[in-house]
């Protein structure tokens, strides 16, 4: 069967829900003993930590009665973090000594992250598994430049530029320019993460079947324009809270219910200022995202529920600030299970049979990720 001709066997979808079974208390045994041999080793044990992790939290996903694996090795991981500190040492040594130093970081970082970018991808999928199969990653290069090399010339070279140039003053047109082009990225940024996410979310694969993503970049306009009013409410409603505040703090002259105000003022806002632009973005961006991938043959489905998202983010932040960061891998585990637990996956067919299907079309992801990927993870 051609699982990409459009030929399906059942024209009723079958659905699958996806599942996250970890809890916080044993990732809080995994997270207590990565942090401190991290620590330990001075950033060494990374890798090693960054598998444990992958390791639990992917054999705790659940697809079709069947949890996914990692099978990442951290000697080889090691390497792709050395790479990525090497980028960060370069950049901040390089901008302490000389502005033209930091310029040639910025340069190398724009011309070699896309090509990073791709391999760690294919890495990740590489080493990921369900029922015995690799994912993989088809992804081809050009198009990694293709989407990530406008936004971080346009992010990065400006601030590297306007650095090398201040101790001798910046002409008028240089400044200009680089207000344009700061201008152009803020402005681009839904375009941008349309490109990147199309990249993403186009070139996932098992066997032969490859998702596509069908999202709109003027759906991500709606959602950033939209971001943007509900910030500027949040800075207004938390410009009245400390107004308020001021007030009743002249009239009660301090104490405990002082205090107490002064807390509550604070955590609100948190919740005005970050939690609340933050969770619906993720909100609106998963379930956008997410429902718009697949293909004829399977497709995913998000439903991510921003009030009750929103909830368990404010639980998360208030516990966290109560336990002085200790409840930090709960509330990891809590949002992990939010947002899987939201996806679906309908297919067309059953799953037996998009797995005998893949696995006779598999092209042989485990010998691709050998010597050309060289270990490559830099946390995507």
């Amino acid at each position: 069967m051609n699982l990409e001709s459009g030929e399906p066997g059942a024209s009723v979808p079958h659905r699958h829900p996806i599942e996250f079974t970890a809890t916080g208390s044993e990732y809080f045994r995994i997270w207590i003993v990565n942090l401190l041999l991290i620590l330990v080793t001075l950033g060494i044990y990374l890798p090693w930590a960054k598998v444990r992790k992958l390791k639990y939290f992917y054999s705790n996903t659940w697809v079709g009665g069947d949890a996914l694996d990692f099978h990442g090795e951290p000697r080889k991981m090691l390497r792709g973090t050395l790479i990525a500190a090497l980028f960060l040492v370069t950049y901040s040594v390089g901008s302490n000594f000389s502005g033209w130093a930091a310029l040639l970081a910025a340069l190398a970082f724009v011309a070699l992250w896309p090509a990073l970018f791709r391999a760690a991808m294919r890495f990740r999928l590489a080493n990921t598994s369900w029922r015995g199969l690799r994912f993989r990653f088809a992804g081809d290069l050009p198009g990694a430049y293709a989407c990530l090399m406008p936004p971080l010339a346009l992010a990065l070279l400006p601030v590297a530029i306007a650095g090398a140039m201040a101790p001798r003053g910046m002409p008028p047109a240089a400044s200009g320019l680089i207000g344009v082009a700061m201008l152009a990225f803020f402005a681009g940024l839904p375009y941008f993460l349309w490109r990147v996410r199309r990249y993403q979310h186009g070139n996932y694969a098992i066997g032969q079947l490859q998702t596509r993503l069908e999202a709109d970049v003027g759906v991500l306009y709606g959602i950033f324009i939209k971001l943007i009013g509900i910030t500027l409410l949040a800075v207004v409603a938390a410009g009245i809270l400390i107004g308020a505040f001021i007030l009743a703090g002249k009239r009660a002259g301090g104490g405990v219910g002082f205090v107490g105000l002064s807390l509550a003022l604070g955590f609100a806002g948190i919740l005005l200022l970050n939690i609340l632009p933050k969770s619906y973005l993720q909100v609106r961006l998963q379930n956008l995202i997410w429902s718009k991938t697949g293909n004829r043959v399977l497709r995913f489905k998000s439903g991510l529920l921003l009030p009750a998202y929103l909830r368990l983010q404010c639980k998360n932040y208030l516990l966290i600030i109560l336990t002085l960061g200790l409840y930090w891998p709960f509330a990891v585990v809590n949002t992990r299970r939010a947002q899987v637990d939201a996806v679906e996956l309908r297919t067309r067919i059953s799953l037996d049979e998009i797995t005998q299907v893949a696995g006779r079309e598999d092209p042989g992801a485990a010998g691709d990720m050998a010597a050309d990927l060289f270990g490559l993870d830099i946390g995507i």
